[in-house]
C-alpha cells in the first residue's frame, strides 16, 4: 500500500533535463551540462507514529464486552498514544544531470534533477510509548518491530553560485539554493503478543479477564506501507572544478540537503490483533495511523564530469600546465 500526496512537477521538470541530455538541446544561454555521480548518508532517523486504536480491552473481537467498558466508546480515540522506531545511519548511491548558466562575473545558476537512495534495512525495537500504546507494549506485546527498508529521494534544485577565481585552473566555489523533492520510503511494523496467556496483564480489571488474555495471546498487530510525500528542499554546496582542456571539467562537490518533517498516511495495516484492522464486530471504528518523518539533513559527496558549449578562455595557468605536457 501506498501513501503518496498529489502528483508533483518533478516528472516534468526531470523529462526536461534528460530529453536535453539525450537530444543535446540546451536552452538558449547555458554554458555547461553537468553529470555526477556520488555517495550520501542520513544520520539517526527517527520516525514518530500515532494511531486512532483504542485499549486492547475495546476491541470486540479480544472482548466480548468492549462496548461496556468505560471509555471504549468515547469519540477521541488514540488521544495522547504514539510511539517511536529510532533508526540509525542509511547511506547510498546518487546520479544527477543538469545545466549552469553564467548570469553576471563570478555568478553562475544551475539546475539539475537528481536521484539518491538511502538503504537502511533497519529493524528497530518500537520505544518512547504513551497513552494505550505503553499499556500495550507493557502488558501483553512481547515484540514490538517497525522496519525501515529504503529511503529514496528524487528532485529538482535551482543553487546560485559564486566563483570568486574565474581565471584560473582550479576554481572552487560555494552556493546555496531551494530544490523540490519526492521522498520514498518502505515502512513497516509487527506488534506480536505473547503466546501464553499468563505472561498477559491487559485487562486485569475486567471479570472476563481470562477471555481477554486468551485471546489476546498469538495475536500480532502487522502491515506495511510506501511513503510517498513531497517537499521543499534547502540546498548548500561547496566543491571546485578542474579544467581538463577548454571543452571539459571535472569536479568534486559536497552538498547539503535539508529536507522538512512531513506527514504520511492515514494508513491502515494488514492486521490488528489478529483481526481484520477495526475495532467492532460490524466493522465499524477502522483504524489507521500516521507517522511524522523527521527534519532531515542529507550529506552528499560526487564527482562531476563537465561539458562547455563555449570554449572556455584559456588562462595562463592552462597554458603553462599544456606547454609543460607537451614538452
Amino acid at each position: 500500500m501506498a501513501v503518496s500526496s498529489a502528483l508533483s512537477p518533478i516528472a516534468r521538470v526531470a523529462g526536461w533535463l534528460l530529453a536535453v541530455a539525450v537530444a543535446g538541446g540546451v536552452p538558449a544561454g547555458a554554458q555547461t551540462i553537468v553529470a555526477d555521480v556520488g555517495w550520501g548518508g542520513i544520520g539517526d532517523y527517527v520516525v514518530v507514529s500515532r494511531s486512532n486504536d483504542r485499549s486492547s480491552v475495546c476491541d470486540e473481537y479480544i472482548n466480548p464486552n468492549a462496548l461496556r467498558v468505560p471509555g471504549c466508546t468515547t469519540p477521541e480515540r488514540g488521544a495522547g498514544d504514539g510511539w517511536s522506531a529510532p533508526f540509525s545511519e542509511g547511506r547510498g548511491l546518487l546520479a544527477g544531470i543538469g545545466i549552469e548558466f553564467d548570469i553576471a562575473g563570478p555568478w553562475k545558476l544551475a539546475f539539475d534533477y537528481s536521484q539518491a537512495r538511502a538503504v537502511f534495512n533497519q529493524t528497530v525495537a518500537s520505544t518512547d510509548a504513551q497513552g494505550a500504546d505503553f499499556e500495550k507494549l507493557s502488558s501483553e506485546v512481547v515484540a514490538g518491530r517497525e522496519r525501515l527498508g529504503t529511503l529514496a529521494t528524487r528532485g529538482v534544485h535551482g543553487v546560485l553560485m559564486l566563483y570568486p577565481r574565474r581565471k584560473t585552473r582550479l576554481r572552487p566555489y560555494g552556493g546555496a539554493g531551494v530544490g523540490y523533492a519526492r521522498l520514498r520510503a518502505d515502512f513497516g511494523w509487527n506488534w506480536r503478543r505473547n503466546a501464553d496467556p499468563l505472561a498477559i496483564t491487559t485487562g486485569r480489571d475486567q471479570p472476563n479477564f481470562e477471555e481477554i488474555r486468551t485471546n489476546l495471546a498469538g495475536t500480532a498487530s502487522t502491515g506495511s506501507v510506501v511513503f510517498e510525500e513531497d517537499a521543499r528542499v534547502l540546498v548548500y554546496v561547496v566543491g571546485v572544478d578542474l579544467a581538463v582542456n577548454d571543452r571539459f571539467s571535472v569536479g568534486l562537490r559536497a552538498r547539503r540537503l535539508q529536507y522538512p518533517s512531513l506527514e504520511a498516511g492515514p494508513y491502515v495495516g494488514d492486521t490488528l490483533r489478529g483481526h481484520v484492522p477495526n475495532l467492532r464486530l460490524d466493522g465499524s471504528e477502522p483504524v489507521s495511523a500516521w507517522s511524522t518523518l523527521p527534519r532531515t539533513d542529507v550529506t552528499t559527496v560526487s564527482v562531476l564530469l563537465k561539458y562547455h558549449l563555449q570554449r572556455r578562455e584559456r588562462t595562463s595557468s592552462y597554458r603553462n600546465a599544456t606547454a609543460r605536457t607537451e614538452r
